[in-house]
């Protein structure tokens, strides 16, 4: 075309490769697919697009695992930020299943390819690079019980390729790829000197290859080896020994031979860390001491350790005077005493988590919240001992608290949400999870002192009804997002007031089964902007409902109506034919759709994404068209 030929002649390579990174920048799948058109254009821009693509998502599961990977790395040799995923299947074609700068949207097509792959015919592909690298690996680096037999995955001849491609990579993230071992990690170091984020989990990864990551990548900050079992300490210290100055970010999970000897030498080695998360079964006090004394940058910290107890969190408290979020899961040895520590010395604290301390109480919270005046978000789950007084101390003395999340604290009653009504007018999100005791008049203390509510979750609030739901329609203008996981005194004339002043964006309705066609009536003409919407185990709602949330709902992406018994063929396809954006519809154990509702909703949204039913239901036609969508409920479970 002659505004092309204009085009090329016009613009240096220089301003065109400025022009390309701009558009791969955007990120998300619209920058993969913008960057995908611009390499069709000509040859020229086809060049210039390959030389400046900076990331790629790719499978890591399928025969042409390795070969998909070498073809990328001769075609894109600036990426530098690379994610592998064994839990991603490389299509037949060879294609990887996922595209570059974000997930590639499933189509319906058969076509997976994640970058623009030519089949070579007659050609051995294995053979035909197997012969260029030879690949011995170290023979503990293999997970115990392995048979020999060929895997069908990524190894570690594809993770060479990679490294002698793409020699600018910055981040790579290797997520259970099974059949990587030190081999192809020692090549990564040898080769990708300027890597500065390694994502490890669930890799089965021996010693030398962390070894040899510490000494060839000097820049690393950013470590993740949760699920990593094949490493001990003489890895992790190896690797801290030689790069542990640069290290920010460190997360350790059920690495069974890991222990307090790898957190002492992280706290000598790595004085620069702000990061860590450390979930063990073997690692004591001394361990989370030899890091608070050496990491005193630390700005966020997550602990599952049952090993450890007061002495480690004192440690926290004296020591890390910067840390900004504690998470604490699982402690079954520390008292309120660990938690006046923190309180004394980290002031600095915004975010803090509590997952099953059974022996904390309400005066560890008070400690924190007259201490800790920047608490901004507060999660509370399975900690039994604490009861209203706990959340009267927050709502006292925490101003500027945004979130609150509450599960399983059959203690706390409707008196302490008086005080977050009154002292916490910022609050933003609210979740609630089987709090028994938690009423209308809770709900209502809430809606009318944080006014600027955005989303509020209850799920089995037995005792909240529609009392509580005006009241947030009345005070909360705010509201985008709403769940009322079976909140069974819910009814039509709640729903109706949320609809009719709350501008709803995601809404779930689950197991509410006073609701009919009416409330969802209501909804679908108050609530255009709805774009999540789970009405499932709602067994009085039918066609109408349906045809209402079609007409009235043209934003919706996803829809969730299981257990629906009275939905029909009909009403299914008064839905799809207004509600053109749908990406994603589960609609099990709906008795009444048949195989042509399906074959409807197949047919009538071309944005589907996944659709999920029985699979007795899907016609071969049906299956033929549209095989990638489809997800089956497994019956013979």
């Amino acid at each position: 075309m002659r505004g092309a030929d204009l085009i090329n002649v016009a613009l240096p390579d220089e301003l065109l490769d400025d022009v390309l990174r701009r558009v791969g920048a955007g990120g998300g799948g619209g920058a993969k697919r913008d960057l995908d058109a611009c390499a069709l254009v000509c040859r020229r821009w086809r060049r210039l697009e390959r030389a400046s693509r900076r990331s790629a998502k790719l499978a890591a599961s399928g025969a042409r695992a390795d070969e998909v990977l070498r073809l990328v790395a001769e075609r894109f040799p600036a990426l530098a930020d690379v994610s592998v995923d064994e839990r991603r299947t490389v299509g037949a074609d060879g294609g990887g299943g996922a595209g570059a700068s974000g997930s590639a949207s499933r189509s319906r097509r058969r076509v997976h390819s994640t970058f623009p792959l030519r089949r070579r015919r007659g050609v051995s592909l294995r053979a035909d690079f197997e012969g260029q690298i030879s690949i011995s690996p170290f023979p503990l680096d293999q997970p115990s019980g392995d048979d020999g037999t060929e895997r069908s995955c990524l190894t570690d001849l594809g993770l060479t390729h990679l490294a002698r491609g793409c020699q600018g990579l910055e981040k790579l993230s290797l997520i259970w790829c099974s059949s990587i071992s030190s081999t192809g990690l020692v090549r990564i170091a040898e080769n990708c000197k300027k890597l500065t984020s390694l994502d490890l989990q669930a890799c089965y990864i021996g010693d030398p290859g962390l070894i040899a990551i510490g000494e060839g990548c000097k820049l690393l900050r950013n470590l993740n080896l949760r699920f990593v079992e094949g490493t001990t300490d003489e890895g992790l210290i190896g690797l801290v020994k030689n790069c542990g100055q640069s290290l920010v970010s460190l997360a350790v999970a059920t690495c069974v031979w890991l222990t307090d000897a790898s957190l002492h030498a992280v706290g000598t080695h790595c004085p620069n860390l702000k990061t860590l998360s450390l979930e063990s079964d073997r690692i004591q006090n001394g361990g989370v001491i030899s890091v608070a004394k050496g990491c005193r940058l630390l700005e966020t910290l997550k602990l599952q350790c049952i090993g450890a107890g007061d002495d480690a969190l004192d440690a926290i408290g004296t020591f890390c005077s910067l840390l900004e979020s504690l998470s604490l899961n699982n402690f079954e040895r520390f008292t309120d005493r660990s938690l006046s520590s923190i309180a004394k010395g980290c002031k600095n604290l915004t975010d803090l988590v509590l997952n099953d301390c059974q022996l904390l109480t309400d005066r560890s919270l008070e400690f924190v919240a007259r201490s800790c005046k920047k608490l901004a978000r507060v999660k509370i789950n399975g900690c039994q001992n604490m009861e209203t007084a706990a959340l009267e101390h927050i709502g006292r003395w925490c101003p500027g608290l945004l979130e609150l999340s509450l599960i399983y604290c059959p203690r706390i009653q409707n008196s302490a949400f008086l005080e977050i009504g009154r002292g916490c007018s910022l609050l933003r999100s609210l979740y609630l999870v089987d709090c028994s005791r938690i009423s209308d008049d809770a709900l209502c203390h809430i809606a009318q002192g944080c006014k600027n509510l955005t989303e509020l979750s209850i799920r089995r609030g037995y005792e909240i009804g529609d009392k509580a739901l005006i009241s947030i329609a009345e005070n909360c203008k705010s509201l985008r997002e709403l769940t009322l996981q079976f909140c069974e005194r819910v009814s039509d004339a709640g729903l109706a007031a949320i609809a009719e002043s709350c501008p709803l964006q995601k809404l779930n309705l689950c197991g509410c089964q006073l609701i009919t066609d009416s409330g969802l009536t209501a909804l679908a003409r108050g609530c255009p902007d709805l774009v999540f919407l789970d009405i499932s185990v709602l067994r009085i709602i039918g066609d109408m409902a349906l045809a209402e949330i079609g007409e009235g709902c043209p934003k919706l992406k996803e829809i969730a109506l299981s257990h629906c018994p009275e939905v029909t063929d009909v009403g299914l396809g008064h839905l799809v034919r207004g509600c053109l954006q749908l990406e994603s519809c589960q609609m099990v154990y709906c008795r009444q759709i048949t195989s042509a509702g399906v074959a409807t909703v197949i047919s009538s949204c071309s944005k589907l994404k996944k659709l999920l039913v029985e699979e007795w239901k899907v016609s071969e036609r049906t299956r033929r068209r549209a095989g990638p969508v489809l997800s089956f409920l497994c019956t013979g479970l």
